[in-house]
């Protein structure tokens, strides 16, 4: 459907992030420790969260100023090929916070992403975008969500790809009390102010997805969705992305639930990154990152930095290959 490939849009807001999954405690845990730990709204440096033990709600947070899943389970196929994608998943993100999902592939971080869209139903649980359904984020554009792919339209200019929300979504609820911003602003914020008039193919692959990106935060959405929009980038571009994406969300904090594979991608732009084990999907850890902000292009030499890395790697090894070999 071609609704799929624009941007649903979101705002964003605060820091602190609440995550919940009763299976993740092993059995000598659920023995010594309740099911629901407290995660501070201020992070400490590097809490330990091995075992998952520092987890707190969904279920005590406040909807009205949350995105809330909860209890999320989701499986693909039938019979015997039936398979668990997610399994009792619950998250909750407070305004304006930048939290990151991670894990191996197959643990249903995009699975989860899409649900929150609207673009895929969890078959029990109940997500909640700052106090709406999904379906009435959804038709008031509160939800923006970037693709891996940029999926710009060829046939049209940089500054009129932008424009295209504003143009399709005029019916949206509320749009006659939105406050959209303008395209051609935004895209001066992403570093495109002398392209406006290049069409997608006259790009490079890392300023199509920075078109993409603008797109989205055009129609000022409440909450964006990133699935691993620059998984198709070299490094090097990559790298610069992240920080350009950085820059742009300093100026505006908008509420984000980033994807990717690259551990040093999630340390640099994030709040708080979670970590998944997969078949099932659960939240297998829940990492402050702890870094001050704003962050420049040097975070990533600091030693502060490789030890938010580090403690990621560990907790992926883990969802790898099980707690024994850690």
């Amino acid at each position: 459907m071609t609704a799929v490939l624009l941007p649903f849009h979101h705002a964003l807001g605060a820091v602190s992030l609440e995550v919940a999954s009763r299976s993740l405690l092993r059995p000598t845990q659920r023995e010594t420790t309740s099911a629901f730990a407290t995660l501070p709204d201020t992070a400490p440096a590097l809490p330990s969260t091995a075992g998952a033990t520092i987890l707190t709600s969904a279920r005590s947070s406040n909807r009205s100023d949350s995105l809330v899943l909860e209890g999320i389970w989701k499986t693909f196929g039938t019979g015997r090929g039936r398979a668990a994608a997610l399994e009792d998943v619950d998250i909750a993100v407070p305004r304006g916070q930048f939290v990151t999902l991670i894990g191996p592939s197959g643990c249903g971080k995009s699975t989860l992403l899409r649900i929150v869209a609207g673009l895929a139903e969890a078959d029990r649980g109940t997500v909640s975008v700052f106090g709406e359904t999904v379906s009435k984020a959804m038709a008031a554009k509160h939800i923006g969500f970037v693709p891996q792919s940029p999926a710009l339209l060829p046939w049209r200019s940089v500054l009129d790809n932008v424009r295209l929300p504003l143009q399709v979504n005029r019916k949206a609820d509320g749009a006659a009390t939105r406050n959209p911003r303008d395209p051609k602003e935004v895209l001066e914020s992403f570093g495109l102010g002398k392209v406006l008039d290049r069409r997608p193919a006259q790009l490079s692959g890392g300023m199509q997805q920075r078109v993409a990106i603008a797109r989205a935060f055009v129609f000022d959405p409440t909450i964006l969705l990133m699935d691993e929009p620059f998984s198709a980038l070299d490094e090097l571009t990559r790298e610069v992305q992240r920080h350009e994406l950085v820059k742009v969300w300093q100026s505006n904090q908008k509420t984000v639930l980033f994807v990717t594979h690259s551990v040093a991608e999630a340390v640099a732009l994030s709040d708080v990154i979670v970590v998944m084990s997969s078949q099932p999907g659960r939240i297998r850890a829940v990492v402050p990152v702890g870094l001050p902000r704003p962050r420049t292009q040097f975070v990533e030499t600091t030693d502060e930095f490789h030890d938010v890395e580090s403690q990621v790697r560990v907790e992926l090894w883990g969802a790898w290959h099980g707690d024994d070999e850690t």
